[in-house]
């Protein structure tokens, strides 16, 4: 009798405890995506975060799952349907954190540093934008491109991420 009533209460407790797992987790994740200006590192404020559930989404011109606008201090934070991640592109007029699939990575300052950057089709200019070989191979064209930077969340995280608009 001893015994069974410990077998009992043992299954009790088991199954209490693997009833708890079962249970369904939060099924929203919060972002909290912080914007500068990558010509003068400060914050984007007024800035259009948007966040894609697919990728080819950012580069078709569908709707994004979410589009958000940074405050003041270049901020936006909101709560999201927990998917598993998106993608993100951010922009402020005309500045971009991505270009139709092309990763900006800073401004052209000099002619030194065009002449020592790979080679853009246009050619390249001081102030206009650099872009990322993504392939190493010296020359920035459709070779390049890939897909929008994105998030991955897990149920119920609160993910920040950081990006800047060029």
């Amino acid at each position: 009798m001893k015994y069974t009533s410990l077998l009992l209460s043992g299954c009790v407790a088991a199954s209490f405890l693997f009833s708890s797992c079962d249970k369904e987790g939060p099924s929203t994740s919060t972002v909290a995506i912080t914007v500068t200006d990558g010509l003068t590192g400060t914050a984007s404020a007024g800035a259009t975060v948007k966040l894609y559930d697919d990728v080819n989404k950012p580069n078709t011109g569908e709707a994004p799952a979410y589009t958000l606008t940074a405050d003041a201090s270049g901020k936006v934070s909101a709560s999201v349907a927990y998917i598993g991640g998106y993608y993100i592109v951010a922009e402020n007029g005309a500045r971009k954190s991505y270009y139709g699939g092309l990763i900006p990575i800073g401004i052209f300052k000099t002619q030194a540093d065009i002449d020592s950057s790979p080679k853009q089709t246009p050619a390249a200019t001081i102030g206009a934008v650099k872009f990322k070989d993504t392939n190493g191979d010296g020359v920035i064209n459709d070779s390049d491109k890939t897909h929008a930077p994105s998030l991955f969340l897990e149920s119920g995280q609160t993910l920040t991420y950081s990006t800047a608009v060029y």
